[in-house]
């Protein structure tokens, strides 16, 4: 069952097109790592799929019984002139740090926002921008047994991260996105295409030998 799928969404900023017929879905249980170059529009993809931000073009479904949709994207997700403490005690995650978020270290703020995006029961759908971003490699490891503790309890997850085998170590599944458009290099089950294979097509931007799987459902 898709819980979440993006069909044909474009998106423009301006005169920039981010997102040109852009196709996606995600199943329950199943966590699909979303890369690409800095500008791909991953995180415009991520906020359409969380339904802050409409698409131009195309449609977002979800599972019609769905409720639960949680989403971070580190400190963009994060009011900086909040006290730590407030800001959690809002959802009931306890912390004794007085200070405001804005001066928080890099990690601090990460966890913090990890800490409140990840409590509780799994949601139904979990979306996660740059999760790893500034971490520690204890909370690192930390954070990718929870990712993998929810997609055992049968969340949808689709992660943005530019840390590919941090990436690799909870993803079934790569989607590329490219020229504004979805390009799945490896599904669930298949170790063909390897994580250093995905980086360099990144990093080069290119459509080169790697097998195209899916442009479409």
């Amino acid at each position: 069952m898709h819980v979440l799928e993006l069909s044909a969404v474009s998106k423009a900023f301006g005169a920039h097109r981010v997102l040109n017929q852009a196709w996606l879905q995600v199943r329950r249980g199943e966590i699909v790592g979303l890369v690409g170059a800095n500008g791909a529009g991953k995180t415009t993809l991520l906020r359409i799929s969380a339904g802050l931000i409409r698409p131009d073009q195309g449609v977002v479904r979800w599972d019609s019984s769905l409720v639960r949709i949680r989403y971070f994207a580190g400190e963009a997700t994060l009011p900086p002139q909040i006290r730590a403490r407030r800001w959690a005690a809002l959802f009931d995650v306890p912390s004794d740090e007085r200070r405001r978020i804005g001066v928080l270290s890099r990690g601090t703020r990460q966890i913090l926002g990890l800490r409140i995006a990840l409590q509780g029961p799994p949601p139904d759908v979990l979306l996660l921008d740059e999760p790893w971003d500034g971490l520690d490699p204890p909370a690192a490891r930390r954070l990718t047994e929870r990712i993998r503790d929810w997609g055992a309890a049968g969340t949808a997850i689709l992660i943005s991260s530019h840390r590919l085998h941090d990436l690799d170590d909870v993803a079934g599944r790569f989607v590329v996105l490219e020229q504004g458009r979805c390009r799945v290099v490896r599904e669930q089950g298949d170790g063909r295409v390897g994580v250093d294979r995905i980086a360099d097509l990144v990093a080069r931007g290119s459509r080169s030998n790697l097998p195209c799987l899916a442009r479409r459902p």
